[in-house]
């Protein structure tokens, strides 16, 4: 029944709400924000909400004024009664009110800290951040390597900030993604709240670092000794730098020491800050969680001077050794052994030298290889080791050395023996090598032999101690046996030599005969060979007179190089020196003829090449002046050979009888031979082709064009152009005498075109290698023409020089060629005069 009436009563008429309350309501919110549709909706939907929410609390209050909830069972959610009565007789006007209100505001506002999420995050941080140190080193005290000390320290570092990442961070960050964490935490003040999150995350994981910093100095105070760590250390030798050193060096332990306490230093400096972390998004902030400096520099040093006072122990131990042995490593042995082995010592000196060594080798030997300090396990054994062979190697040096001498001395005296035997046994070649043969053996019996036994008795006793002390290879065993044994195969080698000392003689003396001989018939073939030079005059046959006095030149050089031979050998037998005056007499002979027939072979192939070669390489000056050449030369030949004509004439004058009469009507100096006729006949050849010269001049001129050629093939009447196949010959047959006066006009007018176009040529080609420079123009970025100079007086000398030219009578071939290149010169001299006005504007223009 009451659920039935309520429902009657809720479904009474119900004042609607009043517009003015809208009104008032809408009155509160800007003027601004009305005016946009969205704000628009946003109002519309509220006063639903609004509206609503009214006419349920009616209802209620209507349910609640007329009906009384019975005691029944079931109905006790339902709201009924009366409302409740204002309190009565209380006093709200104390004095301090509004300044508790405001304080009390202010802490709400800003005081964060008193959160209740941040009692749970400090709680949660001192439950499990409270007693705990990253990295604890205490138990495991070593011995450490310091790489792989490192090593282990980054590994037990992440894995420790892994486990916080994963178990402790995830909880702290799991209070705040729950929206009810921020309970009364307005909008504008949640930054400011999370900056407090921040700082007490920064503050937990700040003292758990320098915690663990503390702990880790801690084990290397006095009263922790038996906690210290333990490193290993080696004393080693470095043959590049020949020092004894540590390795890892201190500085490299201290670091490693100093690297644990900047190792912790830098462990969870990657944790998000909640804010950070809640946003998402790819942009994170840390928090910031550094050691104070201040500890970091109380740390350092701490560290610092426990590492320099635990490792004292090692450094004597090390200086004990340099003390002792450093002369071995730091190049003063080098230079005591260096200084012995520039010195002269005996055999007997090495051997002391040698064993002195040896015996620090087994000192060395028996040194302990590890010692245990409160911080160092010092492990000598390299040191040991390096100083050992090192040591050995200064032995080695000396042993090397004596067993080089002995291997030098057992190569010289083998060299020596196998000298001796190759000369005494070698057939001599010629007389002088048998005389040389003789006079070697002969003091190789005498002095050689004693002096090499000798030495072989010093290479018995050296090689007796070597083979105790040193390891021979088998080159050297083989050696060593080789040297025993060479005195005793030496003597039969002699009586060998002496065989063939005795057969050469027979044999040299007998050949030095015939060679006297057969250089006698030589000379004497080569002699009437020449005579008949004097009749050879046929033209044709030139290159064939040639090569047959060139055949005779080289026969007579041989047979000099043989008479030289000759007189040599007979010196060594103690023979009277042979002479041989003909060998001059052929020379001075055949030099005439192998100069004259050399000309004119010369010549006939010059005119070969000018008469029956390509017209167009032909050049009148290159052509003039090798004729002349050749006609000078044949002069001189002429001259040579009327001169020995008369002295030939006058000998057979004074050999003839003086009783007969001389030819009549010829005079005495009338006289001829088939080499004037010669000389005669080659100048008259030479005179002819000089005519044809001014031909060449004219036709030949390389200023000819095709114009050229047609204005003269005009003027002869037929075609003169010339083609690859037109010569000299061929160009003189076509009897072109009448016409070359006017030829020669033309021919001077295309060297003057010719001349032009050259110079046109070359002023363009002047251009190719020109660049106008640009520069960087202070700090402004733009780039200004500079150096111009020679560019402006290029312009201007071709300018005058291309005006000159246009003014030629002879520049209308390419008449329009010269005027567009003037064109050219002009514009560019405009233009670049127009640009440097402009930049000069421009320089104004621009601020100092």
């Amino acid at each position: 029944n009451y659920i039935y009436l309520r429902k009657c009563v809720e479904n009474g008429p119900v004042v609607p709400l009043q517009q003015e309350w809208l009104d008032s309501i809408l009155s509160m919110v800007p003027q601004k924000l009305q005016s946009t549709p969205w704000c628009r909706e946003k109002i519309q939907a509220l006063f639903a909400e609004v509206d609503k929410d009214y006419q349920a609390s009616m209802k209620k209050s209507m349910v609640q004024q007329v009906l009384v909830k019975p005691g029944v069972k079931g109905l006790d959610q339902e709201v009924s009664g009366p409302p409740p009565q204002e309190p009565m007789g209380l006093d709200y006007s104390s004095p301090w009110r509004d300044s508790y209100n405001a304080a009390k505001a202010s802490i709400d506002r800003n005081l964060h800290i008193l959160h209740p999420s941040m009692q749970t995050v400090l709680r949660l941080c001192q439950d499990m951040l409270g007693h705990m140190i990253l990295i604890d080193l205490s138990e495991s005290r070593g011995p450490y390597e310091c790489e792989h000390l490192k090593n282990n320290v980054i590994l037990e570092l992440e894995k420790a900030e892994e486990r916080l990442m994963h178990i402790w961070y995830p909880k702290v960050v799991g209070i705040y993604a729950n929206d009810d964490a921020l309970a009364g935490i307005r909008a504008d003040r949640q930054d400011s709240f999370f900056n407090c999150v921040t700082t007490l995350l920064s503050n937990q994981i700040r003292n758990l670092l320098e915690r663990t910093v503390s702990a880790w100095v801690e084990l290397f105070e006095p009263e922790n000794k038996m906690k210290l760590p333990i490193f290993k250390v080696e004393l080693t030798f470095d043959d590049d730098i020949n020092k004894m050193e540590f390795y890892p060096a201190y500085q490299d332990l201290e670091d490693t020491v100093v690297f644990v306490m900047e190792q912790i230093g830098r462990s969870l400096q990657s944790v998000s800050t909640p804010q950070s972390w809640l946003a998402g998004g790819s942009t994170t902030v840390n928090v910031e969680a550094s050691v104070a400096d201040h500890i970091v520099r109380w740390a350092t040093t701490r560290l610092r001077e426990a590492c320099k006072s635990n490792f004292e122990g090692a450094e004597l131990h090390l200086q004990e050794y340099i003390e002792k042995y450093d002369y071995l490593v730091n190049g003063e042995a080098e230079k005591q052994i260096k200084t012995f082995l520039e010195e002269e010592h005996t055999f007997l000196e090495y051997c002391q030298y040698i064993e002195k060594f040896r015996k620090i080798v087994k000192e060395i030997a028996g040194l302990p290889s590890i010692i245990h300090f409160d911080m160092v396990r010092l492990d000598c054994e390299d040191l040991k080791r390096g100083l050992q062979e090192r040591v050995r190697h200064h032995a080695d040096v000396l042993l090397e050395r004596v067993s080089d001498d002995h291997r030098k001395e057992n190569e010289s005296i083998c060299k020596e023996f196998e000298t001796i035997k190759e000369r005494a046994l070698k057939d001599p070649e010629n007389s002088e090598e048998m005389m040389d043969q003789i006079s070697y053996i002969e003091q190789a019996r005498s002095i050689g032999l004693l002096q090499l036994n000798n030495r072989i008795t010093e290479c018995q006793n050296r090689l007796s101690y070597l083979l105790d002390a040193y390891i021979f290879q088998q080159e050297d065993l083989d050696l060593n046996t080789t040297v025993l044994l060479w005195p005793r195969e030496i003597h039969p080698i002699f009586e060998q030599n002496d065989e063939l000392i005795e057969k050469a003689k027979q044999q040299g003396e007998s050949q030095l005969h015939q060679k006297r001989e057969r250089v006698m018939l030589e000379l004497d073939k080569l002699k009437r060979k020449v005579e008949e030079f004097a009749d050879l005059a046929e033209l044709d046959m030139m290159t064939q007179y040639l090569t047959d006095i060139r055949t005779v030149q080289k026969r007579l050089t041989e047979a000099q190089e043989q008479i030289t031979f000759i007189n040599k050998e007979e010196v060594l037998y103690k023979w009277d020196v042979t002479e041989y005056p003909e060998v001059n007499l052929i020379s001075t002979g055949i030099d005439p003829y192998q100069k004259l027939f050399s000309t004119v072979v010369k010549w006939q192939r010059a005119e070969k090449r000018w008469m029956d070669g390509a017209f167009g390489d032909l050049e009148a000056e290159t052509v003039e002046a090798e004729v002349d050449e050749y006609q000078r030369e044949i002069y001189k030949m002429q001259k040579v050979f009327n001169l020995k004509a008369k002295k030939d004439a006058i000998k057979k004058s004074d050999a003839e009888s003086k009783t007969k009469k001389k030819t009549p009507g010829k005079k005495e100096d009338e006289v001829t031979s088939p080499s004037i006729e010669v000389c005669k006949t080659i100048q008259g050849g030479i005179r002819d082709f000089k005519e044809h010269i001014p031909v060449i001049a004219t036709m030949c001129n390389q200023g000819l064009r095709d114009r050229h050629w047609k204005k003269m093939s005009e003027i002869a009447g037929f075609d003169l152009t010339p083609d690859s196949g037109t010569t000299l010959r061929k160009m003189l047959k076509k009897n072109l005498g009448p016409f070359m006066e006017q030829f020669d006009q033309i021919s001077g007018a295309a060297s003057k075109e010719f001349s032009l176009e050259k110079a046109l040529a070359r002023m363009v080609e002047d251009w190719d290698e020109v660049a106008f420079n640009c520069i960087a123009y202070r700090d402004t970025g733009v780039s200004i023409l500079s150096s111009v100079d020679e560019v402006q007086t290029m312009l201007d000398d071709q300018i005058v020089k291309t005006q000159t030219m246009r003014g030629s009578p002879f520049i209308k071939p390419f008449e329009k060629e010269i005027k567009e290149w003037e064109e050219r010169l002009l514009r560019i001299q405009h233009t670049l005069d127009e640009w440097l006005k402009v930049q000069a504007q421009w320089f104004n223009l621009e601020l100092p």
